[in-house]
């Protein structure tokens, strides 16, 4: 059952990622359109359409900041064993404290100074 949930949560966020262009759009067009009604019926339809343009490449912008952050979110997932691999696995931490302990062996004694 979490599984489900966790792969709606996904879709919701990825369908909200892929309309940004669209809900910037829609958003600079409301606030063009208020802004805009100061000077009139022209301002209004003015507003509506520059606030339309610039909400669009807002959007876009803040759309594909998401992609990457979620891609880089993904990444440091599977380097760090949350997707992929064993997240804290006592296997993994035993080599690497057996690998410790064998440089720790290889390494050459201290010398006695004679002190």
């Amino acid at each position: 059952m979490e599984k489900k949930e966790k792969k709606e949560t996904a879709s919701v966020v990825s369908r909200f990622h892929d309309h940004g262009g669209d809900v910037g759009a829609v958003a600079g067009e409301i606030a063009g359109a208020v802004v805009g009604s100061i000077a009139g019926p022209v301002g209004v339809v003015g507003g509506m359409v520059v606030g339309a343009v610039i909400g669009a490449v807002t959007g876009k912008v803040i759309e594909e900041q998401a992609h990457r952050a979620d891609a880089h979110d993904a990444e440091l997932d599977d380097e760090i064993g949350v997707t992929k691999g064993d997240l804290g696995a006592k296997g993994s931490a035993l080599k690497g404290s057996e690998a410790t302990a064998s440089a720790a062996d290889t390494a050459a004694p201290p010398e006695d100074d004679g002190a």
